[in-house]
């Protein structure tokens, strides 16, 4: 609920965590982007060993559904805007 206090900071870009193991899973990004009212959004903290593993198209399409972005760079990998 503390990310509610970022709303009006009205940020273009969040980091979030979303491979649900020791972390916040996709849905939870999906609320904490809409808590901050932020629609690009780069995931961390996934597809790095299995208990954090996630489908990127499934996460990308759950993002789409509400009208938001999802980057998921490779690791060592760019983010291409």
């Amino acid at each position: 609920m503390e990310m509610k206090l970022l709303a009006d900071l009205e940020l273009d870009w969040a980091f979030l965590p979303i491979g649900g193991h020791y972390t916040m899973d996709v849905d939870d990004a999906l609320r904490a982007a809409n808590f901050i009212q932020c629609k690009n959004v780069i995931g961390i903290h996934y597809n790095t060993f299995s208990p954090i593993s996630i489908d990127p198209e499934k996460a990308a399409s759950t993002f789409s559904a509400d009208g938001k972005k999802l980057y998921l760079p490779l690791i060592g990998g760019d983010i291409l805007l």
